[in-house]
């Protein structure tokens, strides 16, 4: 409760009545008291000041005192910068040769615009329009007139202590309000975007079910039928070109197989990477002897083509290169019907004298991926608008991918319909000496 009073007045003998009047022990404020307590119902004080049975103490100002409109000011400015402001003033209009009282409040408002203010004067130095023309109209100001009722006084201090914590109050309430609004509606914010992400995890989620459900029904589909007809080739044993039919299914069925424990390894995090020497010229032979057999059997010419600026032993896991190229080279021959392959192998410029960079070309002369598969080519069982998966079995590309971040590198793709595809391996590894 703020019971802080500024007396500013140019005469010592004032600041001692106000002591007096305002001082708890003073008849005037002992019963001020007692009336106060009749009125609300309460226990009388003691004659003594202090409480019977559940009284209510004498009211107890702390009070201020100075003598020039200046002094006050500095007061006032002390006391908000401390965060202790007054809540009444009472200010007397005369006290040369400073500043007058009207001023003085005016000066007092712009330093805190909260304080109550009471004028005193025993002349009238400034008419009501006057004071009005000069403060403005507002009800934190008061008139008193000398020679002061003591009873006056006591009445003046309760009512304008008592609105001053009255308006704090409330203005703590309003400022607690604002706040937990504010909070309120950062919570209100924050459940919606949780909201949303659920909504988006879950459209995700019931996506990737669906395609995955999707995925099992055709790779099912698919290896039972590569399963009939190799045992359907099998019966038919005598025929060579009937075994050389389910040789072929069989090693059909083998990579989709491996394709499905190379993701599953991928997104268990179980695949480990085993950094050694190796032969990039022989990597891109293996590839060759891999698959140009299949190129040829489809009329296709699979071109190996290795700058001169490549060098020949690098730091990587060999296998886990192989199979990302191998995946890559095999989608480009399976949807490449005329024209070549062309697998290129490019060295880019780094700022360490010990790394390169490798840039892995496979162009192919293919159809092109679709227009919608475009923005979902690399994502687990992706598959075009009429049913069918990029590379049978909708995985090897998405393999290929998260195989090549694992390594620290990148793969990429620029396609043209009818024109053909180009993707593009990125990976910076370390130099290895022969």
């Amino acid at each position: 409760m703020n019971r802080r009073i500024l007396i500013v007045d140019d005469t010592k003998g004032i600041h001692d009545d106000f002591k007096k009047i305002l001082a708890s022990g003073s008849t005037v404020a002992s019963g001020l008291a007692s009336a106060r307590a009749a009125f609300f119902g309460e226990t009388s004080p003691a004659p003594d000041g202090g409480s019977a049975g559940h009284a209510s103490a004498v009211e107890d100002y702390d009070l201020t005192c100075c003598f020039q409109g200046l002094d006050a000011l500095e007061l006032a400015r002390s006391s908000v910068e401390e965060g202790n402001p007054f809540a009444i003033a009472f200010v007397d209009v005369r006290m040369p040769p400073g500043i007058d009282g009207v001023q003085t409040i005016k000066r007092l408002w712009e330093i805190d615009p909260n304080i109550q203010c009471v004028i005193c004067s025993a002349f009238s130095d400034y008419s009501w329009p006057q004071m009005i023309n000069e403060l403005g109209h507002t009800d934190k100001l008061l008139i008193l007139k000398k020679p002061f009722d003591p009873t006056e006084i006591c009445q003046i201090a309760s009512a304008f202590t008592e609105k001053w914590n009255a308006a704090h109050r409330e203005q703590k309430a309003i400022q607690l309000i604002s706040q937990k609004e504010i909070e309120a509606r950062a919570y209100a914010s924050s459940l919606e975007t949780l909201n949303k992400a659920l909504a988006t995890a879950k459209a995700s989620a019931d996506r990737t079910s669906a395609m995955k459900s999707d995925f099992i029904m055709r790779l099912t589909t698919e290896m039972s039928t590569h399963l009939n007809a190799i045992l359907d080739r099998l019966i038919e044993s005598d025929q060579v070109t009937g075994l050389d039919d389910a040789l072929d299914r069989s090693q059909r069925l083998l990579g989709m197989i491996n394709k499905v424990i190379d993701f599953t390894q991928v997104e268990l995090g179980s695949l480990i990477l085993a950094d050694q020497q190796c032969d990039l010229r022989g990597v891109l032979a293996d590839i060759s002897e891999r698959y140009a057999p299949i190129a040829e059997e489809k009329g296709l010419d699979l071109r190996l083509e290795v700058a001169q600026a490549v060098p020949d032993v690098i730091l990587t896991d060999p296998h886990r290169l192989i199979q990302i190229l191998s995946y890559l080279v095999e989608n480009a021959v399976q949807y490449t019907d005329t024209g070549f392959v062309a697998v290129r192998l490019l060295r880019e410029p780094t700022g360490c004298w010990d790394t390169v960079r490798l840039r892995f070309e496979v162009e192919d002369t293919g159809c092109g991926v679709d227009g919608d598969l475009s923005g979902k080519i690399f994502e687990p069982f992706a598959a075009s608008a009429d049913g069918r998966f990029m590379d049978g079995s909708g995985l090897g590309l998405t393999v290929a991918t998260r195989v090549a971040r694992l390594m620290g590198g990148e793969v990429s793709f620029a396609s043209t319909t009818g024109v053909g595809t180009t993707f593009t391996l990125e990976l910076e590894v370390k130099t290895a000496n022969n």
